[in-house]
C-alpha cells in the first residue's frame, strides 16, 4: 500500500495534491442503509469522495442519518481524509442513492 504524499510544486510550494493510492474501494451505497467496510491491512488514511452526502461512524456502530434538532452524534458528513489506523471498520450511510470511492494510504 502507498503512503501518503503531497506534491510540492516547482518553487516549493504545496499544491495540496495528493498521490494516487493502489488500494481503492468503490460502490454504490443504498439510500439509508448502512454498509460496514473493513479497513485493509495497512490502511491508516482514507481519502473519500461520492456524488452525494454520506455519513460515516467510525466506533464500530452502525451509522444512522440524523434528524431533528442538533445534538451530540458520532457521525461525519462528507470526510474528505482521515487518519483510520486505529480503526478496523467504518460505517457508512446516505440519505439517497451514492456512488462512493474510498482511497487507502499506509
Amino acid at each position: 500500500m502507498k503512503a501518503l504524499g503531497i506534491k510540492i510544486g516547482t518553487y516549493g510550494q504545496s499544491t495540496e495534491a495528493i498521490n494516487t493510492s493502489d488500494t481503492y474501494y468503490a460502490g454504490e451505497l443504498a439510500a439509508t442503509t448502512n454498509q460496514a467496510v473493513t479497513i485493509p491491512t495497512n490502511g491508516n488514511i482514507c481519502a473519500f469522495s461520492a456524488n452525494g452526502d454520506f455519513y460515516v461512524r467510525y466506533d464500530g456502530t452502525a451509522a444512522v442519518i440524523p434528524t431533528g434538532s442538533i445534538d451530540a452524534d458520532y457521525v461525519d458528513l462528507n470526510p474528505s481524509v482521515r487518519d483510520v489506523s486505529d480503526l478496523t471498520e467504518l460505517n457508512i450511510i446516505a440519505p439517497a442513492t451514492t456512488k462512493i470511492t474510498l482511497a487507502f494510504y499506509s
